[in-house]
């Protein structure tokens, strides 16, 4: 992980609510049929930070197969939201926190560059316009027929009011390595459609987990931090594969520096065996 604007880059909200101070860290290794080969602590819940687009991802693609969205649809670029309060909020607000790649206001974008911007660059702005599209209750639904048991998306990016009320965006390292076997590996898509979440993963720029990944093997994934907050999930390995495995880490209580050494360090040490 990068500093400066890789740090601010698309990860809204301070979360102090999530730690009391204590440092934790949580992981789990999957092979390529699912099977846990390693974990600590992977039902632990954590505020979901960024990560929570890739169920995101998910449930757009699952709108594409149906029928009921198109890569080639469009929508105007904002900055603006409505909450889940029912009040107003801009991304843009937060000169950290604003896309800069974002078009000017009302510029037609198709679901195909918001879901690349959503993942490559953790866009805010993007997510929110996609889950304008879909619906809260759509990824919902998507991460119970995926089988996450604590997984789960209550609000939009940056919808501070509607945390302070209690509506959060939480994962689990258990969860988030099976959504990611599932969005790169699962049969519920066609492979046209999962090889563009593949290579918009394998784009990402953010990552933590893949500075450990042998030179030439394959790897994508998707960061999410805030202040106190660091987490990783990775796919390593072709995703076509046997030998594929996923990891997902997730880690709160530590300082940026440190939470992505002790990430590295866990992938280091699972990825070698």
């Amino acid at each position: 992980m990068q500093s400066g604007q890789a740090w601010k880059m698309g990860h809204m909200g301070v979360i102090s609510d999530y730690s009391d101070g204590t440092a934790q860290i949580s992981f789990t290794l999957r092979d390529s049929s699912g099977e846990i080969l390693a974990r600590r602590a992977g039902e632990r819940v954590f505020y979901a930070a960024s990560t929570i687009k890739l169920a995101v991802a998910v449930a757009v693609i699952e709108q594409i197969e149906a029928g009921r969205l198109a890569w080639t649809q469009v929508v105007p670029a904002t900055h603006t939201f409505v909450s889940a309060t029912g009040t107003p909020f801009s991304i843009a607000d937060d000169p950290d926190e604003v896309d800069d790649e974002i078009p000017e206001v009302g510029t037609p974008m198709s679901v195909r560059q918001l879901l690349d911007a959503m993942i490559e660059r953790s866009s805010n702005e993007a997510t929110n316009m996609l889950l304008g599209l879909i619906g809260i209750p759509r990824v919902q639904r998507s991460c119970r027929e995926h089988g996450m048991s604590s997984l789960h998306i209550e609000r939009l990016i940056g919808d501070i009011a509607a945390r302070n009320r209690g509506l959060p965006n939480e994962v689990t390292t258990d969860d988030l390595s099976k959504l990611m076997l599932e969005a790169v590996r699962g049969d519920w898509a066609a492979r046209s459609d999962t090889e563009i979440l593949r290579q918009a993963l394998s784009r990402q720029r953010y990552a933590t987990i893949a500075s450990e990944v042998p030179r030439g093997m394959a790897w994508g994934s998707k960061s999410g931090f805030v202040d106190g907050i660091e987490h990783d999930v990775a796919f390593i390995g072709d995703p076509d594969s046997t030998d594929l495995r996923v990891l997902a880490v997730c880690s709160r209580g530590y300082a940026p520096d440190a939470a992505q050494e002790a990430i590295r360090a866990v992938a280091a040490a699972l990825i070698s065996e």
